[in-house]
């Protein structure tokens, strides 16, 4: 029950509210300015699109940008052309796996109703210019914009279930406040080195096979998922990887490696895949190592620690971390004073770890103040 003083407290906040004269600021564009905007947005050979990082806006010729996205679609290891739209016969294959996740009691007639998307959407491959790499031919990260295609919600779904098992793991970095708690904890000692390695296109290289039998792995490690559960989860996943198909122009594609950057449960998909990869090469088999690692943290694909050790050491266990089988590639950077790592810049001063924000050469601010 809602008393009478909430009643009357809102209904006194509602007559102010009323009573508000909604003032229109003076536009901060010119009528000139207003004008090349849309000029622009009509020129039909130029493509506009946001840097992949730094927050800038991207004029990209059209032949540059068709260029560089079939460059990554000529890629025939990772992606394959499409007679027609595979969706007819993807949708049948939902409606088997599904059914039976039903008939398994597995998902209930909510989540089953929810999970049959009737009216669904055609996913499209577009690319977002990397200018951190190179401002003048950037090349372009793939994304596949997937809402509302066949198998969004069954993503969904999935990424819903695997969340808290990434939360588990122990390398698992939050956000920036986390990193900087974590840094507060630790002890730096002369010759300790800062490094960092970042997984060259992580989401495109895990190997459809290797990355289900990691993730069993360590879904099984968690021990938190009923085994009944586990298989669903493992053959929706096979079904979003084995179906991951979107168009490009006229002509459709199908993603055969790794995982398309948009679709809901690739980060914690790929999350756990690194799990798996760094108990096996970090913490297992390089166990000779560990000892000089400290401070080991993982953002996705972006990797911290602190290695100590000396220089001589830390190369030869730095390129024991690649490998082909696994599809993981390492750019890898160190130093005894600063390094930088995600949003941060991070130094020593006085033997002492500090920080402070980092941005990139290009990032750009696009507000527009008001003239």
């Amino acid at each position: 029950m809602v008393s009478d003083e909430i009643r009357m407290f809102e209904s006194l906040v509602m007559k102010d509210i009323e009573k508000m004269s909604i003032k229109i600021d003076k536009d901060n564009l010119s009528k000139e300015e207003r004008m090349a905007i849309k000029n622009l947005q009509k020129d039909p050979n130029i493509i506009i699109k946001p840097a992949d990082k730094g927050g800038g806006i991207v004029i990209w010729s059209k032949k540059s940008y068709q260029e560089e996205a079939l460059l990554i679609l000529n890629d025939h290891s990772t992606y394959t052309k499409l007679r027609k739209d595979p969706v007819g016969d993807i949708r049948l294959r939902l409606a088997s796996l599904l059914q039976e996740g039903l008939d398994k009691n597995i998902l209930n007639k909510l989540e089953f109703d929810y999970l049959s998307i009737e009216f669904t959407k055609v996913p499209y491959f577009y690319i977002l210019p990397k200018v951190h790499k190179n401002p003048l031919k950037p090349p372009g990260r793939p994304i596949v914009a997937g809402i509302d295609s066949i198998s969004s919600r069954l993503s969904e779904y999935v990424d819903i279930l695997l969340q808290p098992l990434v939360c588990r793991i122990p390398s698992y970095l939050k956000d920036t406040i986390s990193m900087l708690q974590m840094l507060n904890e630790v002890v730096w000692q002369k010759g300790d080195l800062l490094v960092t390695c970042d997984v060259n296109a992580l989401y495109s290289s895990i190997p459809h096979d290797l990355g289900l039998i990691k993730l069993e792995e360590e879904i099984l490690k968690a021990d938190s998922i009923d085994p009944d559960q586990t298989q669903f989860i493992l053959d929706s996943v096979r079904f979003i990887l084995n179906n991951n198909y979107f168009k490009f122009e006229d002509d459709y594609y199908m993603q055969c490696k790794g995982t398309a950057m948009g679709t809901k449960f690739a980060p914690s998909y790929a999350n756990l895949y690194m799990a798996a990869w760094e108990s096996r090469f970090v913490c297992g088999s390089r166990g000779w190592a560990q000892g000089s690692v400290h401070a080991y943290k993982r953002y996705i694909d972006d990797v911290f620690f602190i290695w100590r050790g000396g220089e001589v050491s830390l190369r030869p266990f730095l390129e024991s971390l690649d490998s082909i089988e696994w599809g993981i590639k390492l750019d890898s950077c160190w130093s005894e004073k600063e390094i930088n790592f995600l949003d941060l810049n991070i130094f020593i001063k006085e033997d002492r770890i500090g920080s402070k924000t980092f941005f990139k050469e290009v990032d750009k601010n696009t507000f527009i103040d008001r003239t």
